[in-house]
């Protein structure tokens, strides 16, 4: 990560914490009283919230938009000429709850003030800089510059100050710094049993590798997120941001929005991605692993005889009438060779791999065959069946994961004509059959004793062995999740 571009993401984040926070500016004599206010902080179901850390941004509207009252860009700049230190804008006051989510705010200055979430360990990190030695040229420690990819666990839904509840809205472009809830302070008042409603965010937790399997430790890089909704797979968009991986490779990004996510990797010119999974309250993936195409570069060390503590030291060398000669440790640095790359490898799952669905456990495959009964016996000689897709996430997940093609899925009334079961004996819950035909198809519906899910949305047809889809499906979706197929032929 470049020194400019995390300068700049940390000034979007407030880096003005630091002339608040540090007590660098010297207090101003307020011309009116400040204000506060106390309360607590719950989650969705009213539980109190502990060791929960928020800020007090002042903002103030200049030609219009609001901002920040940072009174200059730059918080490592002196103050401009003329401006004095009683003149400085309005500190951030740092928050944070007790143990029974109960928080007490004071000395917050009269006038708009924005209630963000900004990460504790960064408004700690904040505290122990020295902002002379910034001032000086001094770059910033690593520590920060790493914190400065940070985001908070939360997100703020509402907060109730009396009878006037404030929502929480994140549909404003620009930094998230500036997306806060936004209220005006009057001089002196004291805000009682203020109520600020909070949720967990959604959490990506995931470890980076190498091809090797070696971690990818204490590094930076690009990460893009592909996201589409859980109703509609193939909608969305890509998001691209930075990652910060730790001693054992892992990092962890947070979103507000459920649906499918696809994530790639990019480091050091090399490249990795992981398959589709879903996210939302409840559903996580575990276990996720990124492994980029290639190997960590071989550190190759000198052999050069001639460096290093007890090294032959050659006779034209050897000053004038030295006696004992002793040759002192030359540090040398390591010489870095070509990379081992290997072949680069696709985000998608290969066929013959299987894919773990997170929500229930249940590991599928899509395999080749050339017809549903083909496709059975296949399914039985892995000790699985063929799919059955039980509820509306489980089908949004497969298309998500195996799309493009249609697939030979479980439903069959091939024992008992007009009663549709599953391949492996389960209860019919769910269905998905299609809402227009997608090819014109005479047979009747007697004839038509399997089902297909088919390339257009994952609608499931009803077909025949006459049927277009009879002819054109060759691959099937099958489950493992311990029950076998209990259709005979």
């Amino acid at each position: 990560m470049h020194y400019t571009y995390v300068l700049q993401k940390l000034s979007a984040l407030g880096l003005i914490l630091l002339l608040a926070i540090t007590g660098v500016v010297v207090a101003q004599v307020p011309i009116e009283p400040p204000g506060g206010m106390s309360g607590t902080v719950v989650d969705t179901e009213g539980n109190p919230v502990a060791e929960f850390t928020f800020a007090i941004q002042p903002m103030r509207l200049r030609d219009g938009h609001l901002q920040p009252d940072e009174g200059f860009l730059n918080p490592f700049q002196r103050p401009p000429e003329g401006m004095n230190d009683a003149e400085m804008p309005r500190t951030i006051v740092r928050v944070k709850t007790d143990a029974d989510g109960v928080f007490t705010a004071t000395n917050i200055q009269p006038g708009l003030v924005q209630i963000n979430l900004i990460p504790g360990a960064l408004l700690d990190a904040f505290e122990k800089i020295d902002p002379e030695k910034i001032r000086q040229g001094e770059r910033p420690p690593p520590e920060l510059m790493r914190l400065g990819t940070l985001e908070s666990d939360k997100q703020i839904l509402s907060i109730q100050i009396g009878k006037v509840t404030f929502f929480y809205h994140n549909e404003m472009p620009g930094p998230a710094f500036f997306n806060g809830l936004t209220f005006g302070l009057k001089s002196g008042v004291i805000h009682e049993n203020v109520k600020i409603t909070v949720k967990s965010r959604l959490r990506i937790h995931a470890q980076i590798v190498y091809a090797d399997g070696t971690p990818v430790a204490n590094a930076n890089g690009n990460l893009n997120m592909r996201y589409g909704r859980e109703d509609n797979p193939s909608s969305g968009g890509t998001h691209s941001t930075s990652f910060f991986a730790d001693a054992d490779g892992y990092f962890t990004q947070y979103r507000d929005d459920p649906g499918f996510y696809t994530l790639s990797v990019n480091y050091n010119g090399l490249s990795g991605a992981a398959a589709p999974f879903l996210l939302k309250d409840g559903v996580e993936p575990k276990d996720l692993v990124i492994t980029l195409d290639g190997n960590p570069p071989e550190v190759e060390r000198p052999t050069d005889r001639k460096v290093g503590v007890g090294g032959p030291i050659e006779p034209a060398k050897v000053p004038a009438g030295a006696g004992n000669v002793v040759v002192e440790a030359v540090e040398v640095p390591p010489k870095v060779s070509a990379r081992a790359v290997v072949p680069p490898q696709r985000p998608k799952p290969p066929k013959s791999v299987w894919v773990i669905n997170p929500a229930n456990g249940h590991a599928y495959k899509k395999i080749r065959c050339s017809d549903w009964h083909d496709a059975q016996q296949k399914a039985v000689e892995e000790g699985a069946h063929l799919v059955s897709i039980n509820d509306e996430g489980e089908q949004h997940w497969l298309q998500a994961i195996f799309k493009g093609h249609s697939f030979w899925i479980g439903l069959t009334d091939v024992e008992k004509e007009g009663t549709w079961q599953w391949d492996s004996g389960e209860p019919v819950t769910y269905t998905n059959w299609v809402t227009e035909p997608i090819f014109s198809d005479t047979l009747p519906d007697t004839e038509k004793d399997y089902v297909v899910m088919t390339f257009k949305d994952g609608e499931w047809a009803a077909i025949g062995l006459e049927s277009h889809f009879r002819r054109m499906t060759r691959e099937a979706i099958i489950e493992k999740d311990g029950l076998v197929s209990t259709i005979n032929k």
